[in-house]
């Protein structure tokens, strides 16, 4: 009998303190364990878990090309995820806004998503607004508008910036009608897309009635206006808002004075022009890149070419648009010479040129007759620099080689052009045939020139006029037979001298 040792009793000898050994754990199989180590077993925490592969629609947000953006696509097909609008969103504007994008992939994209969101309407009419054709942004508001998708604010800025790129009147002041409609016309964006949309279309009184129905004017809406008025030829009233708007207390800063300034160059403005670089040097503006390629190129297109020469050898920094203002400014006022050494002084500094670049120069190798000069920098623009030749550059070259009298040359160029030939060229060489009597090229020109307007009477009375000086009357009056027949009346031209009087 045992005894516990709690009170003194005794424990039954049926209950056991300790359970029985197992059958199969006797000395052999303690002497088969292995031995146990000595040392203390280090613990491994857990590895965390391998991190989650980057969302599909974050990914698309950080291609780089289309082939990545395709491989994208191909998974978000794969996993369903296409059917997600943010992230077929996200692929729609990589392919409609980035300049690696591609505009028809775009649009097969957003044929093919169920049901677009605003982002996605916006955001294609945007990119439609931007292309060779901007009235496909329209096309496609009105099938917004059909499928009953309501538009906003971001919508209408996108839609005048396509009526102002085609200058359709008629379209803005229908856009205006659905802005008034949809009770957007105080807004700012949509009021500067308005005031820019009946700029560009002539029709400065209504951009100035948008501009004043507008009351809290920011400084975007007025440097609009102000270069409205400089691109209408209305330098006296752009001068008075330009005051204005310096009453008003508002700063115009980089930006403005640019846009401005460029509006100058392309009308004519040179007293706006000179009133804001004055501007500048009264409030200490430093003239850094921008500003300085400003005016110099509004100084150029203005004739000034001295002080823009000067302003140029000023500045200390420049960039290929600064060289190309200059040397496009030398060349259009007939400093051909002047325009080829800078050119040549771009080439020792070693800045890249550009397409730009190459119209200027071979502007100025036509004024200045420098034929083999011209044929030698055109042929350069591929074999040394890459650069494919414009159908502007085969107009200068063809204006070149016509002045040249090398007329088989000039017409074997334009049948071995990429671009498709149009009347502009072929009128400048219709030009030199007439210029040097070359009646045979100027029959196969003016053939071609009908094929692309049919109703050109200009090529008849060219044609005629040459026959008359050959002496062949008969093909004289064929011509004006076919004109009679034809009811075609000689356009009158137009002309616009800038005054103050």
């Amino acid at each position: 009998m045992l005894t516990s040792g709690f009170h003194g009793s005794t424990i039954p000898p049926q209950i056991q303190i300790f359970p029985p050994k197992s059958p199969f754990f006797n000395k052999k199989s303690l002497h088969s364990l292995t031995p146990l180590r000595t040392h203390a077993t280090v613990f491994h925490p857990p590895r965390p878990p391998p991190p989650r592969p980057p969302h599909l629609s974050l990914l698309a947000d950080k291609c780089t090309s289309m082939h990545q953006l395709k491989q994208i696509h191909a998974q978000m097909i794969v996993s369903s995820r296409i059917h997600d609008n943010y992230a077929a969103s996200r692929l729609l504007s990589f392919c409609a806004l980035s300049p690696s994008g591609n505009l028809n992939y775009a649009r097969k994209l957003f044929h093919f998503t169920q049901d677009p969101n605003s982002f996605m309407w916006n955001t294609l009419i945007r990119a439609q607004a931007s292309c060779s054709d901007p009235s496909e942004a329209l096309y496609l508001y009105v099938k917004m508008r059909r499928l009953g998708v309501v538009p906003g604010k971001h919508t209408f800025p996108f839609l005048l910036k396509a009526c102002s790129n085609f200058r359709s009147l008629e379209s803005c002041k229908q856009v205006h009608t659905h802005v008034l409609k949809f009770g957007l016309d105080l807004d700012l964006h949509v009021a500067n897309g308005l005031v820019r949309g009946y700029s560009v279309s002539s029709n400065i009184k209504d951009a100035r009635r948008v501009f004043e129905e507008v009351p809290d004017r920011n400084l975007s809406i007025w440097t609009t206006m102000i270069s409205g008025y400089a691109q209408n030829f209305c330098s006296n009233e752009a001068l008075v808002l330009f005051d204005w708007l310096i009453v008003e207390g508002f700063e115009p800063n980089g930006v403005t004075l640019a846009s401005v300034l460029s509006a100058c160059a392309r009308s004519g403005c040179l007293e706006l022009g000179e009133r804001i670089h004055d501007f500048m040097k009264e409030k200490g503006i430093e003239v850094g890149v921008i500003l300085g390629t400003a005016l110099v190129h509004m100084y150029a297109k203005n004739g000034e070419i001295l002080r823009a020469q000067e302003l140029f050898d000023t500045m200390d920094a420049k960039n290929i648009a600064t060289w190309n203002a200059m040397i496009c400014g030398l060349a259009v006022h007939g400093h051909a010479k002047e325009a080829l050494d800078l050119f040549r002084r771009l080439e020792e500094e070693q800045v890249v040129p550009n397409d730009i670049t190459f119209v200027g120069v071979l502007s100025a190798c036509c004024h200045a007759g420098l034929l083999d000069v011209g044929r030698e920098i055109f042929y350069s623009m591929k074999m040394v620099y890459g650069i494919e030749p414009k159908i502007e550059h085969y107009g200068c070259m063809v204006d070149l080689l016509g002045r040249g009298g090398r007329l088989v040359e000039a017409e074997e160029l334009i049948k071995g052009m990429a671009w498709k030939v149009d009347v502009v060229i072929l009128g400048a060489l219709l030009g030199a045939c007439k210029n040097h009597g070359n009646i045979e090229i100027a029959e196969r020109v003016v053939k071609e020139i009908l094929v692309l307007e049919p109703r050109n009477h200009g090529v008849y009375v060219v044609l005629s006029n040459m026959y008359a000086e050959a002496g062949r009357w008969e093909d004289v009056s064929r011509l004006r037979k076919v004109m009679k027949k034809g009811k075609m009346k000689k356009t009158p031209g137009w002309s616009l001298v800038d005054s103050d009087i």
